[in-house]
C-alpha cells in the first residue's frame, strides 16, 4: 500500500476549528480572509464557534457563513464541505475527501448539505456564504460530522490532489476549516473499535505492518493509547513491538496504523499481532494472524528505502560458520597426523 507523504502539512494552514474541543481564531496567520459561522437557533452551545446544531429527521435549514477578504486584492475562493475522518497519524482530518466512506458512515455530510460553490470577494469586502442542509428522513443515533473547507481557487489543483493523489506532496496549500457535526439528542454514544486488516506495506518509502483499525460507531474517540507486539507463528519471543499513545478517530472512521520494522526486510510467512487499545471511553483487546506472501515481501523490499539487507548478515554468518568448520577440520587432521607420526 502506498501513502499520502505530505511535508507533515509543510505551509498547510489548517485552522481546525473544528477540533469540536477548543475555540481557534477564525483568522490563520498567512491567509488573507477571516470565516466566521453564523449561529443558528438550534445550535447547541452558543459559545462554539463552529455549528453544532440539535436536529430533527427530515428538517431542511439554511447555514451560513461570513468570510471577511482582510486584503486589497480581489480574493477567489471555493467553500467546500468534507466528512471528518481519521489521518495516517492518527489524527481527525477534514480537508481531505476519502476515495471510499467508511463501511459504517450511514449518511456522510456531504451528502447532505449542497454542493462546493465558488465566491469573489472585493478588496476588505465581506461575503455571506449560504449552504442548505437537508437531515436524513430516518432519525439516526450519535453524530454525523465533517467541515467546511476554505482555500483559495488557484490552489484547486492541489486540492484536488491531496484527495486523490496518495503519493503526492503537498506545499504551501493554505486552507481553513470551519466544523459542523448534526445529531437529533445529546445522549453520548459509546465507541467501538474493531481490528481489520493487518498487512505488510509500506510507510513513508520504509517496511511496516499496518493495522486497520476501525470506530465502527457515530462518535469521536480521544485520547486512545494503543500497544502491542508482533511475532512469527512457531516462535514465543515477539518480533516488533509497537506503541502509539494520544490517537483522536472521527465517528465512523477508520486507519492504517503504521508499526515500523526499522528499516528491516520484510519476511514471508505467518505471523500473529497481539494489540490492546485504552481510552476513558472503553478497553479492547484484539489477536489476529496474518500472511505475507514471498511476493509481497519481494515487492515492498524492493520499493524501501534506507534498508537494513538481512541476506548481508545472513552470508556474513554462513560464512563464519563455514570458516569455523575447515578450521576445526584442519586441526583434527593435523593431530590424527602428528598421533600417526608418532
Amino acid at each position: 500500500m502506498k501513502y499520502i507523504n505530505l511535508v507533515k502539512y509543510s505551509l498547510i494552514v489548517s485552522a481546525i476549528c473544528l477540533i469540536f474541543f477548543m475555540p481557534v481564531d477564525s483568522h490563520a496567520a498567512g491567509m488573507a480572509y477571516s470565516v466566521k459561522a453564523t449561529i443558528p437557533e438550534n445550535q447547541i452551545d452558543k459559545e462554539k464557534t463552529y455549528f453544532d446544531l440539535l436536529v430533527k429527521p427530515g428538517a431542511t435549514q439554511e447555514l451560513e457563513l461570513e468570510i471577511k477578504n482582510t486584503s486589497k486584492e480581489t480574493l477567489k475562493l471555493y467553500v467546500e464541505p468534507k466528512v471528518a475522518t481519521t489521518n495516517q497519524n492518527g489524527e481527525l482530518e477534514y480537508s481531505v475527501q476519502p476515495k471510499k466512506y467508511d463501511s459504517t458512515l450511514t449518511y456522510p455530510i456531504t451528502k447532505l448539505l449542497s454542493e462546493k460553490q465558488a465566491v469573489t470577494i472585493d478588496p476588505l469586502a465581506t461575503k455571506k456564504v449560504t449552504f442548505t442542509l437537508k437531515v436524513p428522513q430516518k432519525a439516526f443515533s450519535g453524530k454525523i460530522v465533517g467541515g467546511f473547507n476554505i482555500y483559495e481557487q488557484s490552489n484547486e489543483k492541489a486540492a484536488k490532489e491531496k484527495s486523490t493523489d496518495e503519493e503526492v506532496q503537498i506545499k504551501n496549500l493554505f486552507s481553513f476549516v470551519l466544523g459542523i457535526q448534526i445529531r437529533e439528542s445529546t445522549t453520548e454514544v459509546k465507541p467501538k473499535l474493531k481490528l481489520n486488516d493487518v498487512k505488510a506495506s509500506l510507510f513513508n518509502y520504509r517496511t511496516a505492518i499496518t493495522a486497520n483499525i476501525q470506530n465502527t460507531e457515530p462518535t469521536f474517540l480521544s485520547a486512545l493509547n494503543v500497544k502491542g507486539s508482533i511475532r512469527k507463528i512457531g516462535s514465543k519471543d515477539g518480533l516488533f513491538k509497537f506503541e502509539q499513545s494520544d490517537i483522536a478517530m472521527a465517528p465512523n472512521s477508520n486507519f492504517d496504523l503504521p508499526i515500523s520494522l526499522e528499516n528491516q526486510e520484510i519476511e514471508s510467512g505467518n505471523y500473529e499481532i497481539t494489540l490492546a487499545a485504552t481510552s476513558k471511553q472503553g478497553k479492547w483487546n484484539f489477536t489476529k494472524r496474518f500472511n505475507i506472501t514471498n511476493e509481497e515481501a519481494k515487492q515492498f523490499n524492493a520499493e524501501a528505502v534506507e534498508l537494513v539487507e538481512q541476506s548481508n548478515n545472513k552470508m556474513l554468518i554462513i560464512m563464519i560458520v563455514i570458516g569455523a568448520v575447515v578450521f576445526l577440520m584442519l586441526v583434527i587432521i593435523i593431530i590424527l597426523l602428528w598421533r600417526k607420526k608418532q
